[in-house]
């Protein structure tokens, strides 16, 4: 059987070949973090006015967590688009039917679970995105740079509060959400369509992810440079750079937080501020991996496995919660829920108590198995055969490798 000609996209010098292990622990923090920011929406939890604690709650989720945990989790997707682009190069297949119909298999979870289960699903918007990202993957790595910066300045509406108008208004005749906004104006009825929950709603997905793709693109960026090879020969470094931008990054998101975010060069640095903290966690997490042995690393390595299983325990999360919780589901789950709303209070210790309880399933089931199922039935459906799903026994380990011999 004769093969087809790999393209002419090559990982970069120093670009490492197999699994990178931190980028599962940085995938579970990237989770935990999505999580945390989903908790109030998922549980329908109320917050009073006279519930100090419950306020304090939810602000220290959205200045630690807010607008940098989807960055983080689209930068880390656009890091797994060029490890499974690179490894079918690798070998000799074909990259892009494979990614295509990765992305279909991600398209059809998401709008299952957007429209039957939660509208607060991210999975639709990321498949939108890894179709957009093909397009990019030929990409040297100064143009996947240039290309992440100049999306970065169109998208993040915020970073231009402090130009004048006549800049803003240039810039937004370059912004590809503007344009979509221009071409459902022009319809003979706009009203109609936006009326519409599964158009108005995939639309909205488009537009979303539109502005979180440059997010990706650095992810790819990031890869392509060998920064995951470079950054753990140096882990105190990586670290210290890593805390710093995190501190740096939540003093802005504190400002902006406050009264002060109607000044406008606060309310321009909010995005640098959230992805600060995005490529802040990056740098810390990777130093801290990379001291093999240490306490960090000990505390990082039980979300190595929840990291593994981000599609299932994402999926669970939604599942579990809109199945308790009577105020957040869709469809069929619209009714299910048997818990009213409670308070902040109640939700955080709630939400804390179940994502360590994935953190400890992920870890058994990931002894037993290869992956997790919703991971196992992605993978047949990118590669059209049945993978593995168990984990040979010692017996049968042993036996295969005599007849290996």
């Amino acid at each position: 059987m004769t093969t087809l000609p790999t393209p002419k996209v090559k990982a970069a010098a120093g670009t490492p070949a197999g699994r990178i292990n931190v980028l599962d622990q940085l995938r579970g923090i990237a989770l935990f973090a999505i999580f945390m920011c989903n908790l109030s929406h998922l549980a329908g939890a109320s917050i009073d006015e006279g519930d100090a604690v419950g306020t304090f709650l939810a602000q220290a989720i959205d200045v630690l967590f807010g607008n940098s945990a989807r960055p983080l989790f689209s930068f880390m997707f656009g890091i797994s688009m060029m490890l499974i682009f690179d490894a079918a190069v690798r070998k000799g297949r074909r990259p892009y039917p494979m990614l295509l119909r990765r992305m279909g298999m991600l398209l059809l979870f998401g709008a299952l679970h957007v429209f039957a289960v939660w509208n607060g699903d991210i999975l639709f918007m990321y498949a939108l995105d890894g179709f957009m990202l093909i397009l990019f993957l030929w990409m040297p790595k100064p143009l996947l740079l240039l290309s992440g910066i100049l999306l970065f300045l169109i998208s993040s509406y915020e970073l231009q509060a402090a130009m004048s108008p006549e800049v803003s208004n240039w810039l937004l005749t370059f912004s590809p959400s503007n344009w979509l906004y221009n071409g459902i104006a022009k319809l003979p009825n706009p009203d109609v369509f936006f009326s519409n929950p599964y158009l108005a709603t995939s639309f909205s997905e488009l537009v979303l992810a539109i502005e979180h793709l440059t997010f990706f693109l650095f992810g790819m960026y990031a890869y392509r440079s060998g920064l995951f090879v470079r950054l753990p020969k140096y882990p105190r470094r990586a670290a210290g750079i890593g805390a710093l931008l995190l501190l740096l990054g939540w003093t802005g998101k504190y400002m902006y937080s406050g009264l002060s975010s109607e000044n406008a060069w606060i309310m321009t640095l909010h995005p640098v501020a959230c992805f600060s903290v995005t490529i802040g966690a990056v740098f810390l997490i990777v130093g801290l991996a990379g001291r093999e042995g240490s306490a960090a690393s000990r505390l990082l390595e039980p979300f190595r496995a929840v990291g593994r299983m981000a599609f299932t325990n994402y999926l669970m999360q939604s599942l579990v919660f809109v199945t308790l919780f009577s105020a957040s589901g869709e469809g069929v789950f619209a009714s299910l829920g048997f818990i009213g709303s409670l308070p902040m209070t109640a939700v955080v210790p709630i939400g804390l108590a179940f994502f360590a309880l994935q953190m400890a399933a992920s870890r058994y089931w990931l002894r037993v198995f290869l992956y997790g199922p919703f991971e196992w039935l992605w993978r047949a459906g990118t590669n059209l055969e049945w993978p593995a799903f168990k984990k040979p026994s010692r017996a049968e380990g042993t036996d295969e490798s005599r007849h290996t011999a």
